[in-house]
């Protein structure tokens, strides 16, 4: 690996005197969840958080309301009556959704003023759909009581992809080079800036004051048997995420047998692969659906 990346005369990670925390706090005024998302997180783990204070938070901010209602009553929950006030969200689909709602759409905005060459931001929401999707699925049986939070991690699983497109365009020229050339991206991220856009990702999210239970997942997607705590959730992030790389490279199949996993993965996770099929059948129902939700207009936008 380190003969490719030396013959593409791409600069190792000694030449790089940043860290991903560094070049995260870099961005801290470009890249921000609204106070109305911030205050709902800390809101939502205080078991003291009434249902009222939560209609309060959120009907505060007019833009997030109307994107959380807007979501509410999309094709995607296919409600049979109209939701119109905050009060209401919360009794038809619960707190948890709604949480999940507000993070995924408020991440999906911030990212909007993050601007790149390198990157297709209607490709980069597609994959991210896609594996948050098939996270979920998986953990329909393996985690059910979370799902909606290993969704939330899978969905912003490679955000630190677009940080370093928008703060390292050159280096990420490099690194985007050397995977072209067959070389895994985390390994030339590794090797050329000594952290990888996972770490990114996840020194984000704690900028934003998420739990460990996203952010570690996040840091764990590619290297999930190094997990500590949130074991099962990285090994789900792993898997959604060759998931929607299979999808995109071979829309027709859905053939398990495709699909290149490290086994152990399914173990970790707690599932099985003969669910892969059902969950890729979702998957590819849902997912336009899902972002139009989680970023409206973006086949237009970007």
């Amino acid at each position: 690996m380190s003969a490719m990346l030396a013959a593409l005369k791409v600069p190792t990670a000694s030449t790089v005197s940043m860290t991903a925390e560094e070049l995260v706090a870099g961005v801290e005024d470009l890249l921000s969840l609204p106070d109305a998302a911030i205050r709902l997180n800390a809101l939502l783990t205080d078991p003291d958080a009434t249902t009222g204070e939560i209609v309060d938070v959120v009907s505060l901010d007019p833009a997030l309301s109307a994107r959380v209602l807007r979501a509410v009553n999309s094709a995607y929950f296919g409600l049979r009556v109209r939701v119109d006030t905050i009060s209401k969200a919360i009794t038809m689909i619960g707190t948890s959704e709604l949480h999940s709602l507000v993070l995924a759409t408020s991440a999906a905005q911030a990212f909007k003023n993050i601007s790149s060459r390198l990157v297709d931001m209607e490709a980069f929401w597609q994959h991210s759909v896609r594996a948050a999707l098939a996270a979920r699925g998986f953990a329909e049986t393996s985690l059910r009581r979370h799902r909606e939070r290993v969704f939330l991690a899978a969905l912003m699983h490679d955000v630190g992809q677009l940080v370093l497109y928008h703060q390292l365009p050159d280096l990420s020229t490099k690194i985007l080079e050397a995977v072209r050339n067959g070389a895994p991206r985390e390994v030339s991220e590794q090797e050329i800036l000594g952290f990888t856009h996972a770490d990114v990702g996840a020194a984000l999210l704690e900028r934003w004051n998420l739990p460990p239970s996203l952010t570690e997942p996040v840091r764990f997607h590619h290297a999930f048997d190094a997990a500590v705590d949130h074991t099962k959730e990285a090994a789900l992030l792993y898997l959604g995420s060759k998931v929607s790389d299979h999808m995109e490279r071979d829309p027709r199949s859905d053939s398990a047998k495709m699909l290149d996993v490290a086994p152990q993965a399914w173990a970790q996770a707690g599932c099985l692969p003969e669910e892969l099929d059902e969950v890729i059948v979702d998957v590819g129902m849902h997912w336009l659906q899902v972002i139009e939700i989680v970023a409206p207009g973006s086949m237009l936008i970007y």
